[in-house]
């Protein structure tokens, strides 16, 4: 393993960022932490005081060439975790913050010496459709949504970026949940406690599920491993688990005695559809309560292949959902109580 590389991460601020920093910094590589924030998070903050020059905030906006410049000083590698990640929104932001700042970060990393560009793609750039044990060789299915349709963009760029000096990888985690992963399962736990949650039609669609630390454990391998130069990688922890059985364990987590729900799908799709062209036609620029986007992806099968990965970089995970939803919980209970 290499040791004391200079990096940048991007998205630092982030669920995925603020893991990989943490696991970045303690085994001795130098950060260059990039955060968007008005204000860094105090774990960042932490992290900087505890390492000093070893790890460095940077607030910047990818847009602001001459502020990434500076942060790529020096830097040997970079870790691409920032990204407009969200199931609605325009197609013109997405195109800026998903694709564009990728290809001129790519290039300003390439023009500024360093050797590696590591990008965190995702699962959903290979769309929705029946994945039961789909690998990097497929299938794919039409992409309809802004995020994995400039995902896809991004990371097709990316792959056609690498030379034998410049070695470049795309990471693509399926549904990463965990402790602070507060847009996704902290949002599924308060919904289960204080409003409504459950599944598509009977809930048997499969999900695919990885547990943070397992998917940073897969980046940091896939970082260090020169067989990773112009390929993409499937992380997930292989799990076949429906909906209806992660929701049964997300209840159980919780202590709630409560039952999930269950929409049936075409009224799921028919009400995403009515809601997404209400918040259209207002121009909202927060998401509707039920978005085609989730309704696709939770009423088809999602699950995936880690084979590449545990052939190519030796990936093992080692959390699986039970137990992952069980600390995610745990985590979630404290935060709650502590407001």
């Amino acid at each position: 393993m290499s040791r004391g590389r200079t990096i940048l991460l991007t998205g630092a601020s982030g669920f995925i960022g603020s893991h990989l920093a943490e696991r970045l910094v303690a085994r001795g590589e130098r950060i260059h932490a990039l955060y968007r924030r008005e204000n860094p998070p105090k774990a960042l903050v932490s992290l900087s005081e505890q390492y000093g020059e070893e790890f460095r905030l940077y607030k910047a906006d990818l847009g602001d060439k001459e502020r990434i410049a500076k942060t790529l000083e020096g830097v040997e590698a970079v870790v691409h975790t920032a990204a407009l990640a969200l199931d609605w929104g325009s197609m013109e932001d997405f195109v800026r913050t998903n694709y564009q700042a990728t290809a001129d970060l790519l290039a300003a990393s390439k023009q500024a010496g360093a050797k590696v560009f590591l990008y965190i793609s995702s699962a959903v750039v290979q769309g929705f459709g029946p994945h039961v044990d789909s690998t990097e060789e497929g299938p794919y299915y039409p992409l309809k949504y802004p995020y994995p349709i400039t995902k896809k963009m991004a990371e097709d760029y990316v792959l056609s970026q690498n030379e034998a000096d410049f070695r470049v990888t795309a990471i693509r985690p399926c549904n990463v949940y965990g402790p602070g992963d507060r847009t996704s399962t902290y949002a599924m736990y308060q919904a289960i406690m204080e409003g409504v949650f459950g599944y598509i039609g009977d809930g048997e669609a499969l999900t695919c599920p990885i547990y943070i630390d397992d998917l940073c454990t897969g980046i940091l391998s896939a970082l260090d491993s020169p067989g990773t130069a112009g390929e993409a990688l499937l992380l997930t922890d292989g799990s076949k688990v429906s909906w209806k059985e992660y929701c049964r364990v997300m209840y159980e987590a919780v202590g709630s005695k409560r039952k999930p729900v269950s929409l049936p799908t075409p009224l799921a799709a028919l009400s995403a559809r009515i809601m997404c062209f209400g918040a259209r036609l207002i121009a909202a620029r927060i998401p509707p309560p039920l978005t085609s986007y989730r309704v696709d992806q939770a009423s088809h099968d999602y699950h995936f292949s880690n084979s590449k990965a545990r052939k190519l970089i030796g990936f093992s995970p080692e959390v699986f959902y039970e137990e992952g939803l069980r600390r995610t919980a745990e985590a979630f209970l404290k935060e709650r109580a502590a407001k």
